[in-house]
């Protein structure tokens, strides 16, 4: 059984060892994840702007907690569930009482508001979804060197604020290497290169179900699309076999029926024909 990782093991491992980080969305990922021994695992719950890739529902989050003990585990969720500071730390706090490690929080200032507090925080550099029309658009950030500096200023940022680990989404691999051995916090590499301290991918692209544009950085391993779509011609085969049978009277068959001992069938009969 894997040791569940702590906030110090993230800063003692810092440039000894590459961690695994999935994102996964239900608790089959979740068990499949916590028994390979992925040392870190991330969820969330919906919002108002649902992304099903990557959100699950709230009472499926905490399913996923449980079915993944041994993880060191994060909870994001969108800013439309907690656009105030309180909302944040009521969230955060009732997360860390699930036994979450780490809340998700792109916004410096409510971060280190919950650093104060006590609660360990991830921030987000780079590409970052709910701000892509300040960067442009759905691609990567730094690629030239004034922007490859704000990077690492904003890294500093989050530092400064008391974050625990930072993740680098889209970033050149040469800026994000460079940057993860400039800062002492754990920089988290979603399809930043093999530099940083986390390895992080969504379970759906690694198992082949994401739809419609697929990241380059990601890498599916198995096609679970294909599977899912020869599941569901095998439902419908299914579905039809059985309105055929009951349509030829072939279901149900005495294997599927209950049987009652003769006499007790006639008298029951009897007592019936009485009662109408």
């Amino acid at each position: 059984m894997t040791k569940k990782i702590t906030v110090k093991d993230l800063k003692n491992l810092k440039g000894k060892k590459q961690l695994t980080l999935i994102l996964v969305k239900n608790k089959e990922e979740a068990l499949a994840a916590n028994q390979v021994g992925i040392e870190m695992i991330g969820t969330g719950a919906s919002g108002k702007y649902n992304n099903p890739h990557d959100h699950a529902s709230f009472e499926e989050v905490l399913n996923i907690r449980k079915a993944a003990p041994n993880a060191f585990m994060h909870y994001g969720a969108p800013d439309t569930l907690w656009p105030t500071l309180d909302e944040a730390k009521k969230l955060a706090f009732k997360m860390l009482e699930h036994d979450f490690d780490m809340f998700y929080c792109h916004r410096i200032e409510i971060l280190k508001s919950l650093y104060e507090e006590g609660i360990p925080c991830l921030g987000h550099v780079g590409l970052i979804p709910q701000r892509t029309t300040w960067t442009g658009g759905f691609k990567a950030v730094g690629k030239n060197s004034d922007d490859a500096l704000k990077v690492y200023e904003d890294c500093l940022r989050f530092q400064d604020a008391g974050a625990v680990a930072i993740e680098m989404e889209c970033v050149p691999h040469q800026v994000a290497s460079a940057i993860s051995k400039k800062i002492d916090t754990t920089i988290l590499s979603l399809g930043s290169g093999s530099g940083c301290d986390v390895q992080y991918l969504f379970a759906c692209d690694i198992l082949g179900t994401t739809t419609g544009h697929v990241p380059r950085h990601a890498k599916s391993y198995r096609n679970f699309s294909q599977e899912f779509k020869r599941l569901q011609e095998e439902r419908v085969d299914a579905f039809q076999e059985f309105y055929n049978d009951v349509q030829e009277g072939i279901f149900p068959d005495d294997k599927n029926i209950v049987e009652i001992d003769e006499k007790e069938l006639d008298t029951f009969l009897n007592n019936l024909e009485k009662k109408s």
